[in-house]
């Protein structure tokens, strides 16, 4: 109060002093401008010049108002508008996952501008573009995803090599893989993909030479990776096979046998990757070193499929090789198969009454349509036909679904007249 009081006396004051001025000494000033002049009193010119200082300082304030006020109303339209393609790209993600790709597509392409992951939107947009059936047009939009995020170029390579690979277009995609390879070797996805071309493509030699990558930086479990380890060497054995059915007996055996050695341990005491090299030196006359690593696997491992193969094989020394298989009959007495190859190994020893023994023995078992035709074709040969044909039949129907129960004509009415 005592502070407004002193301002309000010193204000007075300065006014009666101005007014005492101005009726003591009024003043003029003379403004000329060519033929124009303007006078007016020196009190009138301080006077406009206040005035006029005065309303130049009231238009600046203005002028400052209005523009703070239009930044208040753009920001707050740009807000409005992001959250608007926020929501608009989250119905779209929406759309996406349930598999609308018509209208998921028409949603993040029209949100991917003002969104703040546009990266996300364009490569979504393509995805559904690509489920459509438009290849072009998925392409376009990983192209605007790349640009609008070129720091993220390894996400949309992957989008576009996993199109490819679902296409199967595996050139194409093998190529895109090997341009991200070079720059992200480590990847896992990067890896993963790799796989499943090479598998696709069947470049066993190339999966191989990825494994330690895969085993490193991979995301397949242990179980996984020993699946794939398998899968890859009994393709590798394959490979081999066929190699070496156009190369000589020697040549052949080394390409084999240099392909079993690289087998990883566990694997071989596997028996199906033995069954499968078993075939493979059989197939290329190497019976001898097929039978050897039979009897080899067989000590550590029972296989019904390795014993009916060692009933096939035609080793050198054949009364040796009834001989080992005679020896495996103390730990499996009632085994049907060992007894179908045991029978098969009489025939090549040229015992027939001991291979017609054991093809009994063998059905009394199981009954094997296989079983069956080998004790036929034996009878025929010894002449006793009509307990050939009955085996023949019988096998026959092992063969074949149960028949339906039909009428059959009776022994007399086969000759009655009428029914030739």
């Amino acid at each position: 109060m005592k502070r407004t009081l002193i301002i309000l006396f010193i204000a007075m004051l300065l006014g009666a002093l101005t007014l005492s001025a101005i009726q003591a000494d009024s003043g003029y000033v003379l403004i000329a401008l060519g033929n124009t002049s303007v006078e007016m009193s020196f009190w009138m010119a301080v006077l406009l010049l206040f005035g006029t200082l005065g309303i130049l300082w009231l238009v600046t304030r203005l002028l400052r108002g209005g523009v703070r006020a239009g930044r208040r109303v753009s920001r707050q339209l740009f807000s409005g508008t992001s959250a608007r393609a926020q929501r608009r790209t989250a119905s779209g993600l929406v759309a996406f996952i349930e598999g609308n790709w018509k209208q998921s597509q028409r949603k993040l392409v029209r949100s991917a501008p003002k969104s703040g992951t546009p990266l996300i939107n364009y490569l979504a947009a393509a995805r559904c573009a690509y489920e459509q059936g438009d290849n072009n047009t998925a392409l376009e939009l990983l192209h605007k995803a790349e640009q609008s995020s070129p720091q993220n170029e390894l996400a949309v390579a992957l989008t576009q090599a996993r199109m490819q690979l679902m296409s199967r277009r595996y050139e194409q995609c093998l190529a895109t893989l090997e341009r991200v390879k070079r720059k992200a070797p480590q990847h896992p996805v990067v890896l993963d993909l790799l796989r499943q071309v090479y598998i696709a493509l069947q470049d066993w030699d190339a999966l191989k030479a990825l494994m330690p990558s895969l085993r490193a930086y991979g995301n397949l479990s242990e179980s996984a990776l020993d699946e794939l380890a398998g899968q890859l060497h009994r393709a590798l054995l394959e490979q081999a096979g066929q190699r070496a059915g156009q190369l000589s007996r020697e040549r052949a055996r080394d390409i084999l046998s240099q392909t079993w050695k690289e087998v990883p341990s566990h694997l071989r005491k596997q028996p199906e990757t033995a069954v499968l090299y078993a075939r493979q030196l059989e197939a290329n006359q190497l019976h001898d070193d097929a039978g050897l690593l039979i009897q080899k696997t067989l000590e550590k491992q029972w296989s019904a499929e390795l014993v009916r193969l060692y009933g096939i094989l035609r080793t050198s020394d054949t009364q040796q090789q009834l001989i080992a298989a005679e020896s495996w009959l103390k730990k499996r007495p009632a085994d049907a198969m060992l007894m179908l190859t045991l029978g098969r190994l009489s025939l090549r020893n040229q015992l027939w009454g001991k291979a017609r023994e054991y093809f009994q023995h063998s059905l009394k078992l199981q009954q094997n349509p296989e079983t069956c035709a080998e004790l036929a074709r034996l009878l025929a040969h010894l002449g006793e036909h009509k307990q050939s044909t009955e085996y023949y039949q019988q096998g026959l129907l092992l063969t074949t679904d149960r028949l339906p129960d039909l009428p059959q004509p009776r022994e007399q009415e086969r000759h009655a007249p009428g029914n030739h």
